[in-house]
């Protein structure tokens, strides 16, 4: 009997990996950006708790944005940092008049999570049109805006998410790059097929329509994933969602520096995911299983274990490929084989970790 299931399971996700691959090259939606947008009112927002490293990055590719200064404004939240953040935006916004620093209160963590509360706050500030998030560590493309813009116009949608990449030179960065790319490379599959999974607070547009519609994150339910639920919410009203991805829309982010930070942020990832659709979750869960599935077959049956196994990562590592394509991004393949000793790692330890009796560590808050 487990020798059946092991087989099921492997030749399930082979299946799904092929499947992947073909509906990435025939069923990939594209948002036309040829054209020319009207310029509507846009306020961006970026919340910032001890971001004092990484501000100056982001700070400087805004700077860079190719959009008319006098239909964009930024909002600022200085969500209670204790190293110079303050100091860096207020020197940044005191010279941009089109910009806005909010002081955050702080919030009740238990109707909240620490940036949904900085949000809200922010928010009652942003007098666009449109509200398009990202955060302090990350560096947004001179075109970001434009691409989000003709993409929420040419879908008519109500929340458009776009496509984050991980920037680094490690080994570590690395294999968490590729990570993302075949997480998101799902969920953009996913979503062409009209099936919604989530949104990304770091590269996200929604209509000032619709994130009212909803109460803003105020009228969402408590949840460490506030993008998630956002998303979520905003679909319930009846407004399109989809995902974007693009060169110009390709939002750089920076890795977790140490195992601890990468699991954190896993398991709060991984609150959200928990609730995601049956079919999505039985997808996860296929892609966690199948370890132990083929190495019990490569117990019994060593080359052809082995060979299954190649092909498997084979296929996987040609999606992840053609998918960073899409943004013009050319990944090495031969490092592509050593994400799955990562693959293998992490999956299991996120599934120990999110269970294991202990809170949630998010930029200094506990929860749970």
């Amino acid at each position: 009997m487990i020798y059946g299931l092991a087989v099921i399971v492997v030749f399930l996700l082979l299946l799904q990996d092929f499947l992947l691959v073909v509906l990435l090259q025939m069923n990939f939606e594209k948002y036309d950006e040829t054209q020319k947008p009207d310029f509507p009112k846009v306020s961006v927002l970026i919340p910032c708790r001890n971001e004092a490293q990484n501000l100056p990055r982001c700070l400087d590719s805004i700077e860079k944005l190719d959009y008319p200064k006098d239909r964009i404004q930024f909002v600022f939240g200085n969500d209670r940092s204790t190293d110079e953040t303050s100091a860096i935006l207020s020197s940044w916004v005191a010279s941009h008049s089109n910009s806005i620093l909010v002081e955050v209160v702080e919030g009740d963590s238990k109707r909240r999570n620490g940036k949904a509360n900085a949000l809200i706050q922010m928010a009652k500030s942003a007098d666009g049109d449109f509200y398009l998030f990202t955060d302090a560590d990350c560096v947004v493309p001179s075109n970001w805006v434009k691409s989000m813009v003709l993409a929420q116009k040419n879908a008519d949608a109500g929340i458009v998410t776009g496509i984050t990449h991980i920037g680094s030179g490690s080994l570590f960065g690395k294999m968490q790059a590729f990570d993302w790319w075949l997480s998101l490379g799902m969920v953009k599959v996913m979503n062409d097929l009209g099936i919604s999974v989530t949104s990304m607070g770091n590269n996200m547009l929604i209509t000032k329509k619709a994130y009212n519609s909803v109460g803003g994150f105020e009228g969402i339910p408590f949840s460490l994933t506030e993008d998630f639920e956002m998303g979520k919410a905003i679909e319930k009203k009846g407004y399109k969602a989809v995902h974007h991805v693009s060169a110009d829309n390709l939002v750089e982010t920076l890795p977790q520096q140490n195992l601890k930070g990468l699991l954190d942020q896993r398991k709060r990832w991984m609150h959200g995911a928990m609730d995601l659709p049956i079919y999505w979750r039985a997808v996860l869960a296929m892609q966690v299983f199948f370890f132990p599935g083929i190495i019990y077959l490569c117990f019994l049956h060593p080359f052809e274990g082995v060979t299954v196994w190649l092909i498997k990562v084979a296929i996987q590592s040609l999606f992840i490929y053609l998918f960073s394509l899409k943004t013009g991004q050319k990944l090495k393949i031969a490092t592509l084989f050593l994400f799955e000793i990562y693959y293998l790692f992490t999956s299991w330890s996120t599934i120990v970790y999110y269970f294991w009796p202990s809170k949630t560590d998010w930029k200094g808050r506990k929860y749970g």
